[in-house]
């Protein structure tokens, strides 16, 4: 799936606008915990997306400052999403667990996180993503080696090998995150937070796949998104999730009627949304996560069919079926997570981007829903 520069640079000026917001908030009152958690948290969500190696390390120093003071000022500090200040800086240092090359530091990164989550479970037990992540730690070492091996295959190879490579990293970690957030609805079915945790990350993972088998993705998360609704009909992130997933599936569908039925309802529920949010301000930022996600799909639907003709649906098929086979549970976020996108030139620093999670492909989808809980 190919991201425009245009739209990665608009995104990454939308977290800074946000960064700074913070900045100023905590200008006017030092004391304020919960600016500076939420400005920790997205330092370190502009620390997964950013590709330079430097700025990722910086971005994310500067995150784990900011929760580490956010809880000096209030032990149960939260951002402004309702996310954990202590879970969002276990976050930030299990992401600095996978960045750091020497195996030491990052020991001692991974032991720091694993205590963040601890402290985070005792304070909301009921709470999945915190479950999640302590589980996640178990193979955490064997994630990052597997991380680092595939930086290192990358060496020397040609962009499209690249490509290839790159995508593969994305569908292992695509398909971990769906088969966690299955076994999370499984353990409680009533609950609608898993029920929209996994549809998001279905979309995610149709966002990597040919026409037809993204066809059959999209039909799963449409009747899981529909469960969530059903529990918690008040949600706007999951009327949301609907109508990203409604306007994707008519993209995909042959079926021209069918097609048609399902982008006005995606149009429905985008203006539900919109006339729920009273802040004006929220919802113009609304309006262009929509027109990101609208350019995001069009590059989507170009990408399938560009692979559709000649030889390139057989690699991708291979690339799919190989990380299948072989796929290593990678880390995942407790918001729905970032994607490299195969179409820009990848370096090996901007690699790393993959253990965040999915937010380019899924820019929109993330964007409104992330960590409301």
């Amino acid at each position: 799936m190919n991201v425009s520069q245009e739209q990665i640079t608009e995104m990454l000026m939308s977290m800074h606008k946000q960064c700074e917001f913070f900045a100023h908030s905590v200008q006017y009152n030092p004391r304020d915990d919960t600016s500076f958690a939420s400005w920790g948290s997205m330092l370190m969500h502009l620390s997964m997306v950013c590709e330079q190696q430097d700025e990722k390390k910086k971005y994310l120093k500067q995150a784990v400052e900011k929760l580490e003071r956010a809880l000096e000022l209030n032990q149960e500090s939260r951002t402004h999403e309702g996310e954990l200040a202590v879970f969002s800086l276990g976050n930030a240092l299990y992401f600095e667990f996978f960045l750091e090359k020497n195996d030491t530091k990052a020991e001692t990164s991974l032991k720091a996180a694993k205590l963040k989550f601890e402290e985070s479970m005792k304070r909301e037990p009921s709470n999945v993503s915190y479950g999640q992540m302590l589980e996640q730690l178990d193979s955490a070492r064997e994630q990052r080696k597997a991380a680092h091996e595939h930086l290192a295959r990358l060496e020397g190879k040609t962009e499209e090998e690249k490509k290839i490579e790159i995508r593969t990293m994305q569908t292992q970690m695509l398909i971990s995150v769906v088969d966690g957030n299955r076994k999370a609805v499984e353990s409680d079915p009533t609950d609608p937070v898993p029920l929209s945790e996994l549809a998001k990350s279905l979309f995610e993972l149709s966002m990597l796949q040919m026409r037809d088998e993204a066809r059959i993705t999209l039909k799963e998360a449409l009747d899981v998104c529909q469960k969530s609704i059903s529990i918690n009909s008040t949600e706007s992130a999951v009327i949301w999730v609907r109508g990203v997933l409604r306007q994707a599936y008519g993209m995909v569908t042959s079926d021209t009627d069918e097609a048609s039925k399902m982008k006005a309802e995606a149009k429905i529920d985008f203006e539900k949304v919109m006339n729920l949010e009273t802040d004006s301000q929220k919802r113009d930022a609304l309006k262009k996560e929509k027109e990101l996600l609208e350019g995001t799909m069009m590059a989507w639907m170009d990408n399938i069919t560009s692979l559709e003709v000649g030889t390139g649906i057989k690699s991708q098929k291979a690339s799919t079926k190989s990380a299948q086979r072989s796929a290593p549970p990678p880390p995942k976020t407790s918001s729905a997570s970032s994607s490299l996108s195969p179409g820009n030139k990848a370096d090996n620093s901007g690699v790393l981007m993959v253990v965040g999670g999915v937010v380019l492909a899924a820019a929109a989808v993330w964007w409104f829903t992330r960590s409301k809980k």
